[in-house]
C-alpha cells in the first residue's frame, strides 16, 4: 500500500506545534510496518537545504489561476526520494510560516490553496502510485474537494483535525482567485460558511475518513462548547469520524541516549535522574533539589491553561518547591511572564523556544503542569512519562485519554496507562487542590518512584496508532 502524507509542517524541517512532530513520527512508524509512505510540505526559505541534504528533484511546472501563472519547484532529501517539498515563492518566501509579528498573512488562502493543487500535480506529473492521501489540517483540507471536484480522481482520502480552533476562514474572493467552482465547492455540505469559506469544513465534507487526535477529542468537537462553530458538520459527518491517538518518537524522546541532558539514565538506572535535577537547580540557583520540581513547557496561550498558571504564581512561591516554566506566545502572556522574572526565588521563568532547554527540564523534573482548558491530544503528557514525569493534567481530549489519577489505580502492574494527577473543573481551586495532590505523593519516596518508574515503561511510541491508521487505509 502507497500512502502521500501531506502536511504544512513537518519536523525537523519546520515546526510551530504538535502537527510537525506527527508529520515526522507518523510516516516514519508506517514506514517501519512495511508501508511505502510519501511525505510532502512546503519547502519553506528558512529551511536550511544544505543541513538537511535537500536537492532537486528535476522537476518544475507552471500552474495557471485566474489568469496567473504559478511556477513550483520539486525537490527531495537526497537520501529519500519518499521525502519530497514544494517551493513556490509565494508559498514559501516569508519569515514565517502562517504569520509574522503583524499578525497572519493576508494571502494564507491563495498560499494554501497553491499547496493542495500542487501536491496532485506532483503525484500525477511524478506518476506516483497512491493509494490514498492523507491531509493534515485546513493548510491541505482542499485536497479531498479538488480530488472530487476539478480532479475527479479515483482515490481515497484521510483528513486528520490537530486541532479544531484553527480552521481556514477566508472571504468569498478566494473562490474565483483558486478556480473553485461555486456549484459544486460553495455549498451547505462544502466550502460555504456564513457567507465566506471554511477550508477545513470542505475537508469534513470531502474526505473519506475523518480523524483526530484522541477518542475523548472525537466526542468533545461534536459539542457546542468545543465545537468551534463546526460541531454540526461533525456531527453530520461523525459515521466517517474516528479518534486515535498520537503518539511520539520514542527515538527522539528518550533518556537513555538523549542528547541535550547531562545524565543519561532508565528506570533502570534512576539515580541518573535525581543528577540532572542536582545539575539543573544549581544552574538555576533553585535551592534545594530535594524539592518537588515542576515544570510547564508550552505555549503561552489561553488554551495552554496559562491564565490559571498566572493566577496561581503566589501560591507557587508559597510552597515548599521549585518551578520552572518555559514558554512563548502572546504578547499579553510573554509581557505577563516576563514582568515575574526574579520575583520569586523557587520560580524560574524562561520566554522563548529552546529545545535543549526543554529536554533538560523532563529529565529533571517530577511533575509536569499542562491545565489545559482543551487539548486535543497533547504530546507534552507522553513526552514527559518518558523521562519518568508525572502530568498533571485537566481531564480534556487526549489528556483524559492518556493520563489516570494516581489515587484511582488499583493495580500499577497492570497498567497500561502514564499515571499523574487530574482534575476535573478547570479553575484556580482545584487546580491547586491537584498540586497538593502532587505534594502529598511526593512524600511517599517509594511510591513516587514506582510511578515514575512506570511512566517511562509505557508505550507512547506510534507503533499502535500506526496500526489504526493502516486499517483505516485499508477500509
Amino acid at each position: 500500500m502507497s500512502i502521500l502524507f501531506a502536511a504544512s509542517e513537518i519536523f525537523p524541517y519546520a515546526k510551530t506545534g504538535g502537527l510537525a512532530d506527527v508529520g515526522h513520527a507518523l510516516p516514519e512508524a508506517l514506514r517501519n510496518e512495511g508501508e511505502r509512505v510519501y511525505s510532502i510540505m512546503p519547502l519553506y526559505n528558512q529551511i536550511d537545504r544544505d543541513k538537511f541534504n535537500i536537492v532537486y528533484a528535476g522537476l518544475t511546472f507552471d500552474y495557471w489561476l485566474a489568469g496567473v501563472r504559478h511556477q513550483f519547484d520539486v525537490f527531495h532529501k537526497k537520501d529519500s526520494q519518499d521525502e519530497l517539498f514544494i517551493y513556490n515563492p509565494i508559498l514559501c518566501d516569508r519569515l514565517g510560516l502562517y504569520y509574522d509579528d503583524f499578525g497572519d498573512f493576508g494571502d494564507n488562502a491563495l498560499r494554501f490553496g497553491l499547496f493542495s493543487y500542487s501536491i496532485l500535480e506532483v503525484m500525477i506529473r511524478m506518476k506516483l502510485d497512491i493509494h490514498a492521501i492523507h491531509v493534515n489540517d485546513w493548510q491541505t483540507a482542499l485536497v479531498p474537494m479538488l480530488i472530487k471536484t476539478r480532479y475527479k480522481l479515483d482515490i481515497k482520502t484521510v483528513l486528520t483535525i490537530h486541532n479544531l480552533a484553527y480552521q481556514g476562514v477566508f472571504g468569498k474572493d478566494v473562490m474565483d482567485q483558486l478556480e473553485l467552482d461555486w456549484d459544486t465547492c460553495f455549498k451547505f455540505n462544502g466550502l460555504e460558511y456564513y457567507d465566506a469559506v471554511n477550508f477545513l469544513k470542505a475537508g469534513i465534507y470531502f474526505s473519506d475518513k475523518v480523524t483526530t487526535v484522541s477518542s475523548t477529542y472525537a466526542q468533545e468537537i461534536q459539542t457546542a462548547s468545543f465545537g468551534n462553530g463546526l460541531d454540526e458538520t461533525l456531527r453530520i459527518n461523525s459515521y466517517k469520524l474516528k479518534g486515535i491517538v498520537n503518539g511520539i518518537s520514542t527515538e527522539v524522546f528518550n533518556p537513555k541516549k538523549d542528547e541535550y541532558i547531562e545524565k543519561n539514565f532508565s528506570f533502570k538506572s534512576y539515580k541518573g535522574k535525581k543528577k540532572n535535577k542536582e545539575l539543573l537547580c544549581e544552574e538555576l540557583g533553585l535551592v534545594g533539589d530535594n524539592k518537588p520540581l515542576f515544570i510547564f513547557i508550552g505555549r503561552f496561550t489561553s488554551q495552554k491553561g496559562v491564565d490559571l498558571i498566572l493566577d496561581a504564581m503566589e501560591l507557587f512561591a508559597s510552597y515548599e518547591a521549585n518551578f520552572v516554566i518555559l514558554g512563548s506566545g502572546e504578547d499579553s502572556y510573554n509581557n505577563a511572564f516576563r514582568s515575574l522574572i526574579d520575583r520569586y526565588k523557587n520560580i524560574k521563568i524562561r520566554i522563548g523556544y529552546d529545545e535543549g532547554f526543554g529536554r533538560k527540564l523532563y529529565a529533571s523534573a517530577d511533575y509536569l503542569l499542562m491545565p489545559s482548558i482543551f487539548e486535543p491530544c497533547g504530546l507534552n503528557q507522553m513526552i514527559c512519562m518518558q523521562y519518568g514525569v508525572l502530568p498533571i493534567v485537566a481531564k480534556t481530549g487526549g489528556l483524559k485519554d492518556t493520563v489516570i489519577d494516581f489515587t484511582d489505580i488499583n493495580n500499577l502492574e497492570e497498567l497500561s496507562l502514564g499515571v499523574g494527577v487530574t482534575f476535573d473543573e478547570h479553575n484556580l481551586f482545584w487546580f491547586n487542590h491537584a498540586i497538593a495532590k502532587a505534594l502529598s505523593l511526593y512524600a511517599n519516596k517509594d511510591k513516587f518512584e514506582d510511578i515514575s518508574k512506570h511512566n517511562m515503561q509505557i508505550d507512547n511510541s506510534w507503533k499502535n496508532s500506526a496500526h489504526e491508521y493502516i486499517n483505516l487505509y485499508k477500509k
